[in-house]
Formats: C-alpha cells, structure tokens, sequence
C-alpha cells in the first residue's frame, strides 16, 4: 500500500496518463482557433449549444454506460480469457443493446427537432440542422461501446492510436469544413468528425471480436440487464451534469446572446477543460487503488491525502502562470476579441484549485460502491453549479459566471467534506492541511497582485510565488517518500 501510494508513484502516472492528453488538448486549442477565426463568437455559440444538447439526449437514452460495460468485460476477460465464447457473447449482448438505445436517441430527435430549437434557441430556424445531427447519436452508441471493449481487454496500446489519429483527424475536418462552408459546416464537421472516431475504434475491435448483432433476440438482450441496474445511478447523475451545462447555455442564450454562449464555452474550456490533463491519472490509477483499499480506513486515509497533495502542489503553479500570461493565451488560442472573457477565467481559477482539493475525496463514494450517496451529490452539485452560474451571469454578465463556478464548488466542498468525514470518518493529515493552506495563499496573492498591479512587478510577484510553490512541493514530495508511512 505504502509503495503504490507514495508521491513518487502518484506523480509517475500523473505524468504518464497526463501526457496522453497533450496532443487531444493540443488539437482542441487549434480546433477552437479555427473555430473563432472562422466561424467566430457567433458559430462558436451554435456548435456548443448543438453540443450540449445532443450529449444531453445521448446521456438521457443510453442505459448502459462504459464503466459498467468495462467493469462486466473485465471479469469476463480474466476469468475465460480473450477469445473465450462468453466474452464474445456478451460483447455481442452489449453492441446489440446500445445500438438500440443510439437509434431510439436518433428517432426521438428527428420527432422532436422543432422542439428542440424553439428550446434551445428561441426559434424554429434550427430544425433541419438538428434533423442532420441525429445519426450523431447512433455513431456515439457504437463509439463508445468499442472504447469500453478496447479498455476492458487491455488493448491499450490499440486504443492510444486510434485516438490520438481521431483527435487529429478531426482537426482538419474542423478546419476544412469551418473554411469552405461556414457556419453550415459545424454540423458537417460534428457528423464527420464522430463517423472517422467511430471507424478509428471499430477497425481495432473488429479484428479481434467481429462486429455480430442480436437486435431482437430478447434472450440476448436480456444478459444486460444487470449492466442496466448498475449503470442506472450513474446515468442518472450524468444526465443531471448534461441538463446543468444546457441550462446554463440555454440561459445565457436567452438573457444574452449566442455570441455569449460563445465566450462562455470559450472560457470555460480555458479555466476547466485544458487543465483537466492534471487529473487524468485519478481515473487509470488513483481511483483502482482506492476502491482496492476503501475498506481500511488508515490506507484509505493515506491515499486520498496524498492525491490530493500532489494535486494542489501540481495546480498552482500552473494556474499562476496561466494567469499572468492570460492576456497573450487568449489571442493565441482564439483572438483579441475573446478578451472580454479574462475576468471569468481570472474568478474562476480558484474553481480549479478547489476541483484539485475535494475531487479525490469525491471518489470514495463510488469505492465504496454507495450509488445513493454518488447520486445526491451528484445531483445536488449539478443543481448548484446551474443556479450559481445562471445567477452571477445575470448579475455580471461573463464575469459573473467565473464568480459562479467558484461559489458553487466552494458550497459543494464544503458539503462533500463534511457528509464524507460522517460516512466514511476520512481525517486530513496536518501535511495535506499545511500544503493546501499554503498553497492557497501562494495563488491567491499572485493572483491579487497580477490583477491589480501593472509593470513588472506582477512578473516578480508571480515568479516568486510560482518557485515558492514548487520549492514547498520539492520538500513534501521528499520529506514524505523518505517516510515510508
């Protein structure tokens, strides 16, 4: 346990599973550049709209999701092995099921098209267009259905290349169809973007289990049903986190503009999807050892404390930096007219250092296999999140919604550190206590400064404070692996 949870084995997965997501963040920066040269605020705002609503339909309709289908894979796999007649039967179980689900999802938003427009955006122009999307949701059912076999039979390796080929390929289609069609050629890029994924991932799967369906077997069908109970919680608290998001866009929509939702997405992106790099190791590495070792409460401890030290002594840094160069990232990644969006991202910053805080402890519940508690929490964030952004939109406009993202997920830590200390008696070591303390004060007066003082005194400021940081990681990380606790 002391091994596989030290600081050194922690930043040694951070690093590994972190650096697969560079070319995927990479190709999504160059993808928004595009996007604001090209089709600007205006057809940036279209494309996140269609985005969130379709992933919201395609969350509503799937009843079997990955982890479930990657949970029952994996024991089928290392009980009878991989060319093994149960593991093929039921991949051929699940692929006829989720098909299913992706072409219910596509007739429902062909019915509902006009519906789904006068929604979204206040008029019915958008009809056609989400008529022309739906085949999205029958490609989403088969994609990540193949992803999920990829990952259960350890075809890793398989997995790593058809994404990394998928996130450059659908670069150029953005480009391309963004250059040549305009605002016309978002949904051209959304279907092929997803059809070229789709194929990337069926090529690495086909050749080792061939794609056989049973769409109106029930004695087939009926072997998912398990996956179906298990999946329900989780389903659930996703289609909650997908309503929020459209809520939110849908608002700013109505009360603003689509150009806003624009720079909303953008701002967004900015502060929340390109640092999430950081926590992709909690998924391959962190989460396994703790849901392995939830049950004793002195390992369990020791795992979440030291996740969560690596994570605010990882963030800082880089939010201090990402700060103080924010006003030269902006016109790089989008253009100067995307300016307007700094004061979000500068409020919102601390959203991330608090995501780096609560989020290992916001695993335990799914460790301990407690889907209510997951669920409540999940919930009650999503209801949270769309009320504080919805609010401080209305107040401040775009800054309001930096203001947002950061009051709502202090109100969620607080609860899920308090209902969790109850539930599962988690205890804070003075190392982690000190770490975050510190490390809080280091960003928050680096932030203060850069923000209100011009010259080059903030590049002082902020240098100092950024080494301060990683000297104070330097000497945890190496106090605490030479303590072999």
């Amino acid at each position: 346990m002391s091994r596989n949870s030290s600081y050194r084995h922690i930043l040694k997965y951070t690093g590994l599973f972190g650096s697969l997501q560079v070319v995927n963040v990479l190709t999504s920066v160059l993808r928004n550049k595009a996007a604001a040269v090209l089709i600007e605020k205006y057809g940036q705002g279209i494309s996140e709209l269609f985005n969130s609503t379709i992933n919201l339909v395609n969350t509503a309709t799937t009843l079997v999701i990955p982890i479930s289908i990657i949970r029952r894979l994996s024991i089928l796999y290392e009980k009878y092995g991989c060319h093994s007649t149960t593991l093929h039967h039921e991949i051929k179980a699940i692929r006829s099921w989720n098909l299913l689900c992706g072409i219910v999802a596509m007739i429902i938003v062909i019915i509902t098209a006009p519906l789904i427009s006068q929604l979204t955006f206040d008029s019915p122009n958008f009809t056609r267009s989400y008529i022309f999307l739906s085949p999205m949701l029958v490609m989403l059912s088969i994609n990540t259905t193949e992803v999920a076999i990829l990952k259960a039979t350890r075809r890793l390796k398989q997995l790593v290349k058809a994404s990394l080929i998928g996130s450059i390929s659908t670069l150029i289609i953005c480009v391309i169809c963004y250059y040549f069609w305009k605002l016309r050629g978002i949904v051209i890029s959304f279907d092929l973007s997803l059809f070229v994924m789709m194929l990337l991932n069926l090529r690495q799967t086909i050749s080792q289990y061939p794609y056989k369906l049973s769409l109106f077997n029930t004695r087939v069908l009926k072997k998912v049903t398990p996956l179906i109970k298990l999946s329900l919680s989780i389903i659930l608290a996703a289609i909650a986190a997908s309503l929020a998001e459209y809520i939110i866009k849908a608002n700013i929509s109505h009360s603003g503009s689509i150009e806003n939702v624009g720079l909303y997405s953008a701002g967004f992106a900015l502060t929340v999807t390109y640092t999430r790099f950081i926590f992709t190791a909690m998924d391959a590495d962190y989460y396994p050892r703790l849901s392995a070792c939830c049950t004793n409460l002195n390992f369990a401890n020791v795992a979440i404390n030291r996740q969560i030290t690596v994570c605010t002594n990882l963030i800082t840094p880089f939010l201090i930096t990402f700060t103080l160069f924010l006003p030269y990232i902006i016109p790089l990644i989008y253009t100067s007219k995307y300016l307007e969006i700094q004061p979000m991202i500068v409020y919102a910053t601390f959203f991330v250092f608090g995501k780096a805080l609560v989020t290992p402890v916001a695993y335990l519940a799914l460790a301990h296999g407690d889907t209510k508690t997951y669920l409540m929490i999940e919930v009650y964030a999503a209801l949270l999140l769309s009320v504080c952004v919805t609010i401080g939109y209305n107040m401040y406009g775009l800054a309001g919604c930096g203001i947002g993202l950061t009051a709502s997920n202090f109100i969620e830590s607080a609860t899920i550190l308090i209902l969790y200390h109850k539930l599962y008696k988690i205890r804070f070591s003075l190392t982690t206590i000190t770490a975050a303390i510190c490390q809080f004060v280091l960003l928050s007066t680096a932030i203060y400064i850069i923000n209100t003082t011009n010259g080059n005194m903030k590049y002082v400021i902020a240098a100092t404070n950024v080494a301060l940081s990683i000297c104070l990681s330097y000497f945890i990380f190496r106090k605490n692996d030479n303590n072999k606790s």
